[in-house]
């Protein structure tokens, strides 16, 4: 399919543009975003903590190896089963491993607490936890956020849609709910390796150009270690694109199946993005009946999870309350354009998403799009013009993410990334792996500098978490002043709210505290407890708060959270510094 290069591109010139490239890209990131400060985000602070100082090390490694870049380098076998199977399974166990080691058995985000709070009730065969009638009064202080209002006054059931919580659940009822991301990665790298294998069945050198890029992703693999609905985005998409380029009619009824789990993983409109381009793509080529199919799966995928699957809880658990539903088509349409609108920050995100992937990534996915012969492309005949245009969608669509490693919301399109860098490796590059070889010596480098601030930043949020858990009190209130994002430290026990009952302070009246108080055994837990742990320091204050601090010490129902008495006298010599 794809002849000898007949224009090849040095490797040396490509390095430097990509250094040249990211040059720019990251002085206008920080004019805007530090030395202008256009609104310290979270996604900012991390960029300065995390992807500043790795993305500076890779632009001076790019910069030193140019002279470098061009020759042979290691001959690769070729890019069999009983290579890539073994390789890929070989990072489904990293990622494994990783959320003990490098997460501590963690999840720092509301959004991951969330998926996993879904998929505990799930897991008991429910599609909602009751709330029991002694926490009704407090349910929202319970629950802050990312709660479902359908029936919210008497259950509390996830925002999100049920597949990512879903398919956690059946690996919890398998053992463990964290191999859930290790095997939809390793789903989704297997499709990508399929999917390389058609487009370059004469080029073995673009299949591992594919591979390696894929493979050497921070943000795949990282990402993976999380409940993260993003890495079941990524494999699916990955499946679909595969299915549907296997063709026939088996393939595109599994690839409409596929979309349809997709969709429902946790929102809906994140599919309809990756699928669109394709669509387009089967009409330029006048596959009339696959392309109407397609239509008609993404009209589905609007009815099922934003049509059926609300009036569904409505009729399971009652009619919205709390807050306003948040299912609709419409109201989803609007609130993706508000926040277009005032949390738009293509710079810092997709600094991010750089940083997180193979240094060469998106030098190599650019020379993809140039790869592209637009007449054949307009012809519907050319693979690269919906990858390209779903690339430019993902990161388009930049908005504020909050937490995650890279840029999670391009996350279901880094296949299309690296299946782009081996087409423009296939059209520019002859088969001289080094450049290669030393872009994925440039990765490891930042990925080992990624993997350590990520562990340094996690760390004093999965220490909080077991000093609350390990409370002998009824109740902990979380006083999250002074502390970066202490609120996410809301939440139950694998999913499951229990003793302690953890709840926010700030979303309690004065006569629940003192009804807390009376009825309770009743812990604080803030930053006297946090700080010391290493939480980063964030200034804010609110008077209401003070007011129910001073109540609760002239009732003398401030008693802190206290750290577990150690077990042993080993233990108890450690903690002190052997200073007994």
């Amino acid at each position: 399919m794809y002849a000898p290069p007949t224009r090849p591109i040095n490797a040396r010139r490509l390095f430097l543009a990509g250094a040249i490239g990211l040059t720019l890209w990251l002085g206008a990131t920080f004019l805007w975003h530090v030395t202008y400060r256009q609104g310290i985000s979270l996604a900012v602070i991390l960029l300065l903590d995390q992807d500043f100082p790795a993305l500076i090390v890779g632009l001076l490694l790019l910069t030193l190896a140019a002279p470098f870049a061009e020759g042979v380098g290691l001959r690769l076998p070729a890019p069999r089963a009983r290579i890539i199977v073994p390789l890929i399974l070989l990072f489904g166990l990293v990622a494994w491993a990783g959320h003990y080691w490098l997460f501590q058995n963690y999840s720092i985000s509301r959004d991951e607490e969330v998926a996993r709070f879904a998929a505990a009730y799930m897991r008991e065969g429910l599609f909602a936890r009751p709330i029991p009638a002694e926490w009704e009064p407090y349910r929202r202080a319970i629950m802050p956020e990312f709660f479902s209002p359908f029936g919210a006054a008497d259950y509390w059931t996830a925002a999100y849609l049920p597949v990512n919580s879903a398919i956690q659940a059946l690996f919890w009822q398998l053992g463990d709910p964290n191999l859930a991301g290790p095997t939809l990665l390793i789903a989704g790298l297997f499709a990508l390796w399929r999917v390389a294998l058609h487009l370059f069945p004469t080029r073995a050198d673009a299949v591992w150009v594919t591979m390696l890029l894929g493979l050497s992703s921070t943000q795949l693999w990282v990402t993976a270690m999380t409940p993260y609905a993003m890495t079941g985005h990524f494999a699916l998409n990955m499946i679909w694109l595969a299915l549907v380029l296997r063709g026939g009619l088996i393939g595109h009824v599994s690839a409409g199946t596929v979309a349809l789990l997709a969709a429902g993983l946790h929102q809906w409109h994140f599919p309809p993005i990756f699928i669109a381009p394709f669509i387009l793509w089967m009409l330029l080529a006048r596959r009339w009946k696959a392309a109407a199919f397609h239509i008609i799966v993404l009209a589905a995928i609007v009815i099922v999870w934003a049509k059926l699957w609300p009036g569904f809880l409505v009729q399971l658990l009652g009619p919205p309350a709390d807050v306003r539903p948040s299912a609709g088509v419409a109201d989803k349409v609007g609130s993706l354009f508000e926040r277009l609108g005032d949390r738009w920050q293509p710079l810092v995100n997709l600094s991010r998403f750089v940083a997180w992937n193979n240094i060469l990534m998106v030098p190599l996915a650019t020379l993809g799009v140039f790869a592209m012969r637009w007449r054949s492309a307009l012809r519907g005949q050319e693979i690269a013009l919906p990858l390209a245009l779903g690339c430019f969608a993902g990161c388009g669509l930049a908005l504020a993410q909050g937490y995650g490693w890279g840029f999670r919301y391009a996350h279901g399109f880094i296949g299309p990334f690296c299946l782009l860098a081996g087409l423009g490796w296939a059209r520019f590059r002859p088969a001289a792996m080094r450049p290669l070889h030393l872009g994925l010596a440039i990765t490891l480098v930042m990925s080992a500098f990624l993997v350590w601030r990520t562990h340094v930043f996690v760390a004093p949020y999965a220490a909080s978490h077991r000093m609350i858990d390990a409370s002998k009190a009824d109740v902990v209130l979380v006083d999250p002043r002074g502390g970066l994002y202490v609120t996410d430290l809301v939440r139950g026990r694998d999913g499951v709210p229990g003793r302690p009952m953890v709840m926010n302070l700030g979303m309690l009246t004065l006569d629940q505290v003192d009804e807390l108080c009376h009825l309770y055994v009743v812990e604080l837990f803030d930053r006297a407890e946090f700080r010391p742990l290493g939480v980063p320091l964030a200034r804010w204050n609110l008077g209401r708060m003070d007011a129910l601090r001073a109540h609760m010490k002239a009732e003398g129902c401030d008693k802190p959270v206290q750290p577990p008495l150690p077990e042993a006298i080993e233990d108890a010599f450690n903690a002190s510094g052997d200073v007994l």
